[in-house]
């Protein structure tokens, strides 16, 4: 794994709350997205809804929002400012996006991992023909992510949209340890925080924002 050699201000204690983007059809169908778009699910608009609900029932507030280019995440954060009642810019970024899958796009994920048995592991995966690797997601997506942590000082909180591959690699990238893709939901959250001049998990996969956004589900269905 490359050492980029990446630096914090020392003064920064920004939080970085990254988000799935929600459900989509090639979700349901089990289909390798990488590059490739696919749009949300009723579903999926509907949890990116009880989502946003759920951390505006919480009062959690954020400074800025920024989103991977793919369409599946800039729906997600659309939807999220909506039901966020916030007024905010989307930051949108190539360098947010998925690893590029190559020509294994559009594969049944199972048949995939036949063929490119360690596409999940970050230290043995080679990549897929004519895709990334994971360096070249690292090197592409672990800058932005510091310098959108640098773009904003104090203690305030940056939601970041964007896939579920990408946001495992940054959790690989911060603990060597962790060697493989973990699951990471539609529409979770993950935190990330900037502490003493560095950038640590604070925790990831949460659904609690979710759940409570469930509570209003009725109302948010017949705004979908």
């Amino acid at each position: 794994m490359m050492d980029m050699n990446l630096k914090l201000e020392p003064s920064n204690n920004v939080e970085i709350w990254l988000v799935r983007h929600g459900e989509t059809i090639f979700n349901t169908k089990k289909i390798v997205q990488g590059w490739s778009d696919s749009p949300l699910t009723r579903n999926g608009k509907i949890m990116t809804a009880c989502l946003a609900r759920g951390l505006y029932e919480y009062g959690i507030r954020f400074d800025a929002i920024y989103s991977s280019d793919l369409i599946r995440c800039l729906d997600t954060a659309s939807i999220m400012i909506t039901f966020m009642n916030e007024n905010l810019p989307i930051n949108s970024s190539k360098n947010l996006r998925e690893i590029n899958t190559g020509d294994g796009e559009g594969d049944n994920i199972s048949e995939h991992l036949e063929k490119y048995p360690y596409s999940l592991n970050f230290k043995k995966h080679k990549g897929t023909p004519n895709g990334e690797t994971w360096d070249d997601v690292y090197s592409r997506l672990i800058p932005e992510i510091y310098d959108i942590c640098n773009q904003h000082s104090g203690n305030g909180k940056i939601l970041v949209v964007s896939h579920s591959m990408a946001i495992a690699s940054i959790l690989g990238y911060l603990d060597s340890c962790i060697e493989e893709v973990i699951n990471i939901p539609n529409s979770s959250i993950t935190k990330l925080v900037c502490e003493n001049g560095k950038l640590k998990l604070k925790e990831h996969s949460v659904v609690e924002y979710i759940e409570k956004g469930k509570e209003f589900e009725e109302e948010i269905k017949e705004m979908i």
